[in-house]
């Protein structure tokens, strides 16, 4: 790691939002500034980017010198997208964490009812494609039918996944009191598939969302047989999580066995 995050004067946050970045200094500037002007609590924004070539890593800096909420982690390698979250959420100060892509295609407006659902009690919000008022947005078909075989894998596999509708959604928010700190070793782009396991019997909520078209560049999660790959050693992960969480503390994780094998 080249850097830290930025010094933090002023009160803590409330909110902290972590976005994870490789190459999206054409869309930061728009998606910073909604963020900046929604009605949260006091928030900060932590940037994690992984060693930038399209001057990311330059705009983020500059307005971290403008903006104490905007503070940045620099990676000079290439991590997996759950290897740079983690790593963001690590480093937040405010007790709410929001997730979400940099690219535009998670609408931040959503974060004011994810927000408002976590000071009600929720513990685990997240931003659903497929319930009440969501939708995937256009896709080709081969990218349906993977993600529709991801979500329908995460649940067959883990009981936990069975509480939402888009358990391999990238865009949700939870109290950081839940979270729990992952190996290194653990790579992956489905960060939200352990925090359902973190959750346990906890309150999770969903809210529907519109899921975008990028604006600009390419994205970061691999695509075809590499995710099926990458994303099923993520499942197999989070059983072990489970196991670990289970075997520590005996309470029911999630629902029942009778329930999962129902």
């Amino acid at each position: 790691m080249s850097g830290n995050p930025s010094p933090t004067p002023g009160p803590s946050p409330t909110v902290s939002v972590v976005l994870a970045t490789y190459n999206e200094r054409q869309n930061l500037p728009e998606l910073l500034d909604r963020i900046r002007h929604l009605d949260l609590p006091p928030s900060e924004i932590v940037v994690v980017d992984d060693g930038s070539t399209d001057g990311t890593r330059e705009y983020v800096r500059d307005q971290a010198r403008l903006d104490a909420r905007v503070r940045p982690i620099f990676h000079d390698g290439r991590q997996t997208t759950l290897g740079a979250q983690c790593q963001g959420i690590l480093a937040t100060r405010g007790p709410l964490v929001v997730v979400m892509d940099s690219d535009l295609q998670h609408p931040p407006e959503l974060l004011v009812p994810m927000v408002h659902a976590l000071e009600d009690g929720a513990a685990l919000v997240v931003a659903s494609r497929y319930t009440e008022g969501g939708t995937p947005g256009p896709r080709s078909p081969l990218r349906a039918i993977i993600s529709r075989g991801a979500e329908w894998a995460a649940k067959i596999l883990l009981p936990e996944a069975r509480r939402v509708t888009d358990p391999v959604s990238g865009f949700f928010a939870f109290r950081r009191e839940v979270f729990r700190s992952l190996a290194p070793h653990y790579r992956g782009y489905k960060l939200l598939l352990f925090l359902l396991v973190m959750t346990r019997n906890a309150e999770v909520r969903e809210v529907g969302f519109r899921f975008e078209p990028r604006a600009s560049g390419s994205s970061k999660v691999a695509q075809g047989l590499t995710f099926v790959r990458v994303f099923l050693v993520e499942l197999i992960l989070a059983r072990r999580l489970r196991r670990r969480l289970r075997e520590a503390d005996p309470a029911p994780l999630g629902p029942t066995e009778a329930e999962a094998r129902a």
